[in-house]
């Protein structure tokens, strides 16, 4: 896992106008929290932006030169730009047992698809529980040997000492049939493409 650093400094100025601010000189208001205490911080939007695109969920904040450990583990966006409104960091050590989410790679392409099916997938993470030390950042399933008809649940995975939190009997993906157009289908359709035909007709003459 490569090492992400993200530099952050203590927040002094608190409260909605203060943020609005600091917002505005690209600074994002955040929170490290660890042991039930609480410290008020800014991280740089920019900065923050290039931690998220590198997928990483364990990063070493670097507060005023002081190194931690920490978790991701919430994100307020503006509803409107979609900007960075604020971010929740959790202290951890490395030992420590976290509770996480983690996204789902899909690898191989599914029998039933090249027998002309399609993959639905319903799930796009699971919540895991396993060491800060060991946090994947994705989980491969291999889906190649699915066919048409054939369902993925939670209950057939297997990620060795990362245990999956989410529900056994939830449904992950399925591979199934193409839909096929019945003769009453067809039917209709051809009776309207004629109907519409004879009404340019009409019109015409």
């Amino acid at each position: 896992m490569a090492e992400i650093i993200l530099k952050a400094e203590v927040r002094e100025g608190l409260g909605k106008e203060a943020s609005k601010k600091l917002r505005k000189l690209g600074k994002v208001p955040a929170v490290f929290y660890q042991k039930q205490k609480a410290q008020a911080l800014l991280v740089n939007e920019r900065e923050f932006s290039q931690v998220l695109r590198s997928g990483e969920q364990l990063i070493e904040l670097n507060i005023d030169g002081k190194k931690k450990k920490a978790l991701i583990k919430d994100i307020q966006y503006h509803p409107v730009t979609e900007a960075f409104v604020h971010v929740d960091f959790q202290g951890v050590s490395m030992s420590e047992i976290v509770l996480v989410s983690v996204p789902l790679d899909f690898i191989g392409t599914p029998a039933g698809v090249r027998e002309g099916g399609q993959i639905e997938v319903n799930v796009h993470e699971l919540e895991v529980r396993c060491k800060a030390s060991d946090i994947p950042n994705n989980l491969e399933i291999n889906i190649e040997a699915l066919d048409i008809g054939d369902n993925l649940h939670v209950a057939s995975l297997d990620f060795g000492d990362i245990e999956v939190v989410s529900s056994p009997e939830l449904l992950i993906a399925s591979v199934v049939a193409p839909k096929l157009f019945d003769e009453d289908e067809e039917e209709e359709v051809v009776e309207g493409e004629e109907g519409a035909e004879e009404s340019e007709e009409e019109t015409e003459e």
